[in-house]
């Protein structure tokens, strides 16, 4: 008997990967253009620079070719979507860390006041007002796990992986944040 395959069109994220996984380029095409759309959205929320997003993008979606058999899926508890961009916020992080590597001053500038940092940046042009305040004086790792779960629409166990920190101490960040922020809106 043989078995009848559905079209990539018919199939979730998670199936595609899996395709992928096998070198099917057709499903990657696929995964492609389900995801890359948003995908270019949120790090545009995170990076106005267009060519550290497009390399971005490119990192990421080669990062996926290679690296799909790697994906444990809902076994693991994650999405598809949630590895996808996982892996897209970590490439991010490097290209902020490549681009600050590159712009250090030299030694005789030293004393000049230092620039924010690339995702304060992002931060600024994402959020204004006094909720972007309020938020700039969280204390950073409260800062970035109130930004993954609320402006990222990331859930707590992708957080946490993408964080490298435990689901709970993702959900105390997360308490004490909102409550910071709350105080500081009052």
């Amino acid at each position: 008997m043989r078995s009848v395959r559905k079209a990539p069109a018919e199939l979730d994220e998670e199936r595609l990967v899996q395709l992928v996984a096998r070198g099917d380029r057709v499903a990657f095409e696929e995964l492609y253009r389900r995801t890359s759309p948003w995908m270019a959205v949120r790090l545009r929320r995170r990076c106005a620079d267009e060519q550290i997003v497009a390399e971005v993008m490119q990192e990421t979606y080669l990062a996926v070719w290679r690296a799909a058999g790697a994906f444990a899926g809902a076994a693991a508890g994650g999405t598809a979507v949630g590895w996808l961009w996982t892996i897209a916020a970590r490439r991010l992080v490097d290209a902020f860390r490549r681009r600050a590597h590159h712009a250090e001053p030299p030694p005789a500038a030293a004393s000049r006041p230092v620039a924010p940092a690339a995702e304060e940046e992002a931060l600024a042009e994402t959020v204004g007002g006094d909720v972007g305040d309020a938020l700039r004086r969280l204390a950073p790792e409260l800062r970035q796990v109130l930004q993954a779960m609320v402006l990222d629409g990331l859930s707590v166990r992708e957080t946490a992986v993408l964080l490298r920190l435990p689901e709970g101490t993702v959900k105390t960040r997360a308490r004490r944040a909102r409550i910071a922020m709350r105080e500081a809106l009052v």
